[in-house]
């Protein structure tokens, strides 16, 4: 007969499991979920092999789906520990511990975390890699003096030109409620009536909704857009392509990407090792280096050449410019407001 905990465990196993690095049966091995693409090679080179060079421990990396909070919950239900540790957002973390918690406590030491930005540790996540919500502009189109702020976004008679926002509600909101005149530090929680209506004065103006990292920077590539609402690192793809294009850092918003263990896994205590490794600076920046996507250990900028600084999130000038998106909220409030976000497209 299949029983639910069988029908879980087929369930689990079946789930994409998409090697990021060759795979080894050392007795002392682990297994990290990341996102996969540039980013999962960047972790390699920044810590995976280093881990392993460092400890004798094997790192396999596999790659998540894109939310991996359902993938997450399947293996601990079913106990069969496929991760030992995932690449998580606060707002996975979130749908990961409450009602019932899904996580084990990472147990690091608050002076391990003493020059890490506010925020990116707590007792069952680790923060190791920044990146940003933003604005972009083509300088062929503005020069030095294009749009600073979601105000001058919205603003379509002072700047003319083609326009690109997101085609989701992460960013949207807060830009459209900037835009009204809300202070970064007082977006949440989010008056979402007053974002929709906002948005409804930009509509008819936006030339392109943009769906994927790759098309914001192609937009920004091309020209075909003049303005858009963008990814720091999708930016900077189109910078480093040779496209006159402008990071725009006030009014912007970050988030990060780090560690968590699934619950019961019998490699956790190897787990914890590998994640308090990735607090080191000297591999944050290695990361940092390879990705345009910031440390979270402030010590990483020693590492790093004063250019590379500048495009990066976390740096201290950068940051200033920047909000932390209230994770929480989303965690509550995104379906229905996705559903929202969708029907007003339609409309």
């Amino acid at each position: 007969m299949l029983t639910r905990r069988r029908a879980l465990q087929a369930s689990a196993l079946a789930l994409p499991f998409v090697f990021t690095g060759p795979r080894a049966f050392a007795a002392d091995q682990i297994t990290m979920a990341d996102v996969g693409g540039a980013p999962g090679a960047a972790i390699r080179k920044a810590f995976y092999d280093p881990f392993e060079a460092a400890t004798g421990i094997k790192v396999v990396g596999v790659v998540h789906e894109s939310d991996p909070t359902v993938q997450f919950k399947l293996l601990v239900d079913s106990r069969s520990f496929i991760w030992d540790g995932c690449m998580v957002t606060p707002a996975h973390v979130a749908y990961l511990s409450r009602p019932r918690d899904y996580l084990e406590p990472l147990n690091i030491a608050p002076a391990a975390a003493s020059n890490l930005v506010p925020g990116m540790l707590t007792n069952n996540w680790l923060g190791f890699s920044v990146f940003s919500t933003m604005m972009a502009y083509r300088t062929d189109k503005f020069g030095e003096n294009g749009p600073r702020s979601w105000r001058d976004f919205w603003d379509v008679a002072k700047f003319p030109g083609r326009r690109a926002l997101y085609r989701g509600v992460n960013g949207t909101l807060e830009e459209a409620l900037m835009a009204d005149g809300v202070a970064p530090k007082d977006l949440y929680p989010l008056d979402v009536n007053r974002a929709f209506r906002k948005l409804d004065q930009i509509k008819r103006h936006i030339n392109v909704w943009w769906t994927s990292g790759a098309q914001n920077t192609q937009l920004l590539q091309s020209g075909e857009v003049d303005m858009s609402d963008t990814w720091g690192a999708r930016a900077f793809a189109a910078i480093d392509s040779g496209a006159p294009v402008k990071m725009v850092w006030t009014e912007g918003l970050y988030n990060t990407d780090g560690w968590s263990i699934p619950k019961g896994t019998p490699r956790a205590d190897l787990a914890r090792k590998f994640i308090e490794f990735c607090i080191k600076p000297e591999q944050q920046a290695v990361y940092s280096g390879l990705v345009a996507n910031g440390p979270t250990n402030t010590q990483a900028f020693q590492h790093l050449s004063p250019a590379r600084a500048a495009v990066l999130p976390t740096s201290a000038e950068n940051i200033r410019g920047l909000g932390p998106v209230d994770s929480t909220w989303w965690a509550a409030n995104r379906v229905r407001t996705v559903e929202r976000f969708q029907d007003w497209l339609l409309g």
